[in-house]
């Protein structure tokens, strides 16, 4: 190998970095996206319009949330300096998100052998899953990666392979802000890095020798704790709420024999199991394909499918294990026979992340196109409805997943559309089934509206009501769904009830500086005579909310 990199001037990782990093470009190119990444648009959304205190993302009913992160906020700074819109900002995050997992991948992979270990572990871990890859945060297969790319989850990940790399260093300095970013970041992240972290203390129990890790860790703990815009001590009891969206995680372990997920990975594990003492790192990453997978199965039968989301670093063990025995000298014969069975699964994975191939495409394509790719369409029926929606009103709306829709809008929907265990979503469920029964009266209808401060409805053909107060802002030919939106006078100038704070729907203000209206240049409230203490619209026909 030496002599091959003697003779080929540029570094082996160049070529391939360079073609995933044009595939990203690629892909960013579309504009198309789905899934968290209207989560991730509202929180941007959110911080823009209130950077110090900014209220959750989804229902706009407490204050702070986990999913303000030091990523999203330092990504919400930039978008005010820059002008650019949240879409394009989280775009090209999504790129640099590349080049830093790309980075941090390769440089720890400098541990475990020569030159060629980087790019191949880059291969298998955009290659090795399966037939039919998840397209999960924090899984970074080519498919999941086209969609997810633009996801803190993929920022940690980086983060904690560098957490690793100066943990096997010692480089104590780097290594608490990196422990802190990464638990504020994705906490899911955060349970990976740490289940690494053991593994190589167990693995070598001699590493506990060494104080400077300690006050690393206490300075993490610190770093993460002082963070303004989130509750961590929240998480550990809102866990539960997220366990039944992970239970497909675990039920598709077996799915298509195996081969469906995850299957193709498990080419590593021979060289995963055989190279505990013959190569550098093997037994670490044997421990933390060990822990992995027993952290995993152990949530599973305890129904906290949540610790599904340790499988990607499993799947990470065995491909790091593959590019070590591939890309360290060794018996000619048998390494060509071991790289000849990893070529056909790479073959079969890249077959299996087609649809990821298909998101590069730079002309539009159909939906049967995208279904033959194994690629979904990010179109839907709710689209030119959503348009109409704007940032800061609250939607109620017959069915929850359109939720995520409205969050992308930057507004809040009633039922939150993600599991959101901070808030009472029983209840918000239960009111909305009642607003849309047949024999709710109008008087309940619009006491649930005033109740969560509703501007919009979102509903479908069979689930249209007609109120007093509201007209029809958009529709869609196709699916029979139909905007209504309040006539009276924008959110932002209504008196705030309660604790409720008068920002929670004015335009963004610029960082330092005091907000000012969005809607400024309409008619304002006044108090009619004889009415102290009453606050009445003044008479605004054609207004509908901001």
């Amino acid at each position: 190998m030496a002599g091959v990199r003697g003779r080929w001037p540029v570094p082996l990782w160049a070529p391939v970095c360079a073609l995933v990093l044009g595939w990203a470009v690629l892909v960013v190119l579309r504009h198309s996206w789905a899934g968290d990444m209207r989560l991730h648009l509202g929180t941007l959304h959110g911080l823009l319009r209130d950077p110090w205190s900014p209220v959750d993302p989804l229902v706009g009913a407490v204050e702070g949330s986990p999913y303000y992160s030091p990523t999203m906020v330092a990504l919400a700074a930039a978008a005010e300096v820059t002008g650019l819109r949240p879409q394009a900002v989280l775009e090209l995050a999504g790129l640099a998100n590349v080049v830093l997992w790309l980075w941090a991948l390769i440089r720890f992979c400098r541990l475990l052998g020569g030159p060629a270990v980087g790019p191949l572990a880059v291969v298998f871990s955009l290659l090795l899953w399966g037939l039919r890859p998840h397209e999960w945060s924090g899984f970074f297969g080519l498919y999941s990666l086209s969609w997810t790319m633009a996801y803190p989850s993929l920022t940690a990940t980086a983060l904690m392979l560098l957490a690793w790399h100066a943990y096997l260093t010692a480089r104590w300095v780097p290594l608490a802000p990196l422990l802190a970013l990464i638990v504020l970041i994705h906490p899911f992240t955060a349970l990976n890095t740490a289940l690494g972290l053991l593994a190589f203390v167990l693995a070598r129990p001699a590493r506990l020798r060494d104080r400077g890790q300690y006050a690393a860790g206490a300075a993490a703990a610190v770093l993460a704790l002082a963070w303004p815009w989130s509750d961590l001590t929240a998480l550990p009891a809102a866990a539960g709420g997220l366990s039944r969206i992970h239970q497909g995680l675990v039920l598709d372990l077996g799915a298509d024999f195996g081969l469906g997920h995850y299957g193709l990975a498990l080419v590593g594990l021979p060289a995963l199991v055989t190279g505990v003492d013959r190569r550098p790192l093997g037994r670490e990453l044997l421990l933390l394909f060990t822990l992995a997978v027993s952290v995993a199965g152990l949530g599973a039968i305890a129904g906290s499918y949540g610790f599904a989301r340790v499988l990607p670093v499993a799947l990470l063990a065995l491909h790091l294990a593959l590019a070590s025995c591939l890309g360290a000298p060794g018996p000619r014969a048998r390494r060509a026979v071991y790289a000849g069975v990893a070529a056909a699964a790479c073959a079969a994975g890249l077959y299996g992340n087609s649809g990821g191939l298909i998101r590069a495409w730079w002309e539009p394509v159909p939906p049967r196109t995208l279904e033959a790719w194994k690629a979904r369409d990010p179109r839907t029926v709710y689209a030119p409805v959503i348009r109409k929606v704007k940032p800061g009103t609250v939607v109620l709306s017959d069915r929850s997943w359109p939720g995520r829709l409205v969050n992308g809008k930057g507004a809040y929907s009633v039922v939150p559309g993600w599991p959101y265990p901070f808030v009472d979503e029983a209840a918000r469920r239960r009111d909305v089934r009642r607003f849309f029964a047949r024999g709710t009266t109008d008087a309940e209808r619009m006491s649930i509206i005033e109740r969560y401060r509703v501007d919009c409805l979102l509903t479908t053909r069979r689930n249209r009501v007609g109120l007093a107060g509201f007209r029809v802002r958009a529709r869609a030919a196709k699916g029979g769904v139909l905007l209504s939106c309040r006539l009276f006078l924008p959110r932002c100038l209504r008196k705030p009830r309660g604790r409720e704070r008068r920002r929670s729907c004015w335009s963004p203000p610029r960082w330092g500086s005091a907000p000012t209206p969005a809607c400024s240049d309409r008619p304002t409230r006044s108090r009619r005579a004889g009415e102290a203490g009453r606050w009445r619209p003044t008479p605004a026909p054609g207004w509908s909310s901001c």
